[in-house]
């Protein structure tokens, strides 16, 4: 496809209006490329479990609230109305791949209007090239999804009145796309925090250019912020409620201590990895030279201004701040550096650049296999007959769902016992059982990181009812301290094995616990947690 495809861009006359399903057309490109990645993003998100975040977002979204601990609202909206009609994985996780696929014709569009039709297909290509954007953000349930798609909207609408010269534009034209730029931004803003840094880096990019400056003088971007900040607004009603718990979580993961280079270096090669180290690679290649080249390149300059904040800031954080293997951080900075990529890449296939075809093709050829043998290793745990796989650090456990503790909740008659709760220990392992018994059973987060799941339940209303506390060796440490003294009697019971391919992969211990003693105590504000849910 990318032979064919690098062909055609060099073709002249090629960009014409030859027809949407031929190959050799920007329309015809970007339709094959939406259509054939949302067929396999869809065979991923049927093949493979939820990762820990998944599952405990899916846990999260049972309850409906005006915004929530960890996240602003929006992605929790709509899973909470599609848990409404299915829990199936392949039927939440559905939107998040239609996304996708919105967002892909966004990034094409982005880039076909700064530098042509081609260079918009190459980002997009490149896009779907991506692990984190491909398969995290393309199919799983979490904010990134509405947030890339309102971002590359709010991108799109930007460019459309910041990089034409502003007497070129009539004033209903600029008040439309400044409007729909706030209304994109607000919306990304209600997906994830992280919008606020593209918008200062937009409010950089009119800062730092000449001639975009009276743009600031003007009252429609301004107007622009009012409107994204009116939706974003449950976000900041539900915080003033809670004590801005919200807020005060995301701003503290930054603190640390003093800095540290394997931190950062940890860091750095973490985000190569997602994002794949030959698309990262080339990526950072652009993003330097348009730093160098800066508002002179009026085009190329919008897209660093974009990008710069959250690429630089997150990195940068990482190295005083123990922010683990969350690489995905910076992603929407590099979001914003696709169409710069997709345009180095059609100048070097209109220069007939052999190196830069193979690279693409390359490109391609291992996005897929890494794609496939990660993901069949996933589904299937085949790798770990290789000898030197050690399985403790094996990351795909994370995606692994616990069918089998459903199985045994149905053997041991749980889902037949009135007012009987589940206890998870820890908040990805009370997201896992709620991803298994959820829609039979209450499963409350009693550990001393709750986050979102100190919201749901109100503990009250299982006071004196028996629980069935489950977990892992390692989120059940202290177990007689934390979590005896709260219930009249606990009893181990027969631990639960957890398989994948037909291998035992985890081991469940399970307790019974016998009137429960509430309320349990919580770490999060307000002081008694179980009242946000009244």
């Amino acid at each position: 496809m990318t032979d064919a495809l690098s062909a055609a861009s060099a073709r002249p006359g090629s960009t014409g209006s030859a027809g949407w399903l031929r190959l050799d057309t920007p329309q015809g490109a970007i339709f094959w490329l939406i259509l054939l990645g949302g067929l396999l993003r869809l065979a991923l998100a049927w093949a493979l479990g939820y990762g820990n975040g998944e599952s405990y977002y899916v846990a999260t979204a049972r309850f409906w609230a005006l915004s929530y601990f960890d996240q602003p609202p929006l992605f929790l909206w709509l899973t909470h109305a599609m848990i409404g009609l299915g829990d199936a994985e392949l039927w939440l996780r559905l939107p998040y791949v239609l996304m996708f696929g919105v967002s892909t014709w966004l990034m094409y569009r982005l880039g076909a209007v700064l530098f042509g039709a081609w260079a918009g297909v190459w980002a997009a290509l490149l896009l779907n090239l991506s692990a984190v954007f491909f398969l995290s953000v393309g199919s799983w349930v979490q904010p990134d999804g509405p947030l890339f798609l309102f971002l590359l909207a709010a991108a799109y609408c930007t460019a459309r009145v910041v990089v034409p010269e502003p007497e070129t534009l009539s004033p209903g034209a600029a008040w439309g796309w400044w409007l729909a730029a706030g209304i994109c931004f607000g919306l990304a803003l209600l997906s994830k925090y992280h919008a606020v840094l593209i918008m200062a880096g937009l409010l950089l990019f009119l800062l730092t250019t000449p001639g975009r400056r009276r743009w600031l003088a003007h009252p429609a971007p301004w107007i622009a912020v009012v409107v994204a900040f009116a939706i974003f607004s449950p976000v900041l009603i539900w915080n003033a409620e809670n004590q801005w718990v919200s807020f005060l979580f995301q701003s503290g993961r930054s603190s640390g201590g003093r800095f540290r280079f394997d931190w950062l270096g940890q860091n750095i090669g973490g985000q190569a990895i997602w994002l794949l180290p030959w698309i990262w690679l080339p990526m950072i290649w652009v993003f330097v030279v348009g730093l160098r080249r800066g508002p002179k390149d009026l085009r190329g300059w919008f897209l660093v201004s974009l990008a710069i904040i959250p690429i630089v800031l997150f990195t940068a954080v990482a190295s005083w701040a123990k922010v683990g293997a969350h690489f995905h951080w910076q992603a929407p900075g590099y979001l914003m550096l696709f169409p710069l990529l997709g345009a180095a890449t059609a100048r070097w296939l209109e220069g007939g650049s052999r190196p830069a075809r193979i690279w693409l093709k390359a490109s391609a050829i291992a996005t897929v296999v890494v794609l496939v043998v990660l993901g069949s290793h996933a589904a299937t745990g085949w790798m770990r007959a290789l000898p030197y796989l050690d399985r403790e650090k094996d990351p795909t456990l994370e995606g692994l769902d616990w069918t089998d503790l459903r199985a045994a909740a149905q053997e041991r008659g749980w889902f037949d016992r009135p007012g009987l709760f589940v206890v998870g220990t820890q908040w990805h392992q009370a997201g896992k059982i709620d991803v298994q018994l959820g829609d039979r059973l209450p499963v409350l987060c009693l550990c001393e990181d709750p986050r979102n799941l100190a919201f749901g339940w109100n503990q009250m209303d299982f006071a004196g009812h028996d629980a069935v506390i489950v977990g892992q060796d390692e989120f059940l440490k202290r177990f007689d301290e934390r979590w005896r003294p709260y219930f009249a009697s606990v009893e181990p019971q027969p631990d639960i094995i957890v398989h994948r391919g037909g291998r035992a992969e985890l081991t469940l211990h399970v307790y019974t616990a016998r009137g429960f003693k509430a309320p349990w105590p919580l770490p999060l504000p307000p002081n008694a947690p179980w009242e946000a849910a009244k």
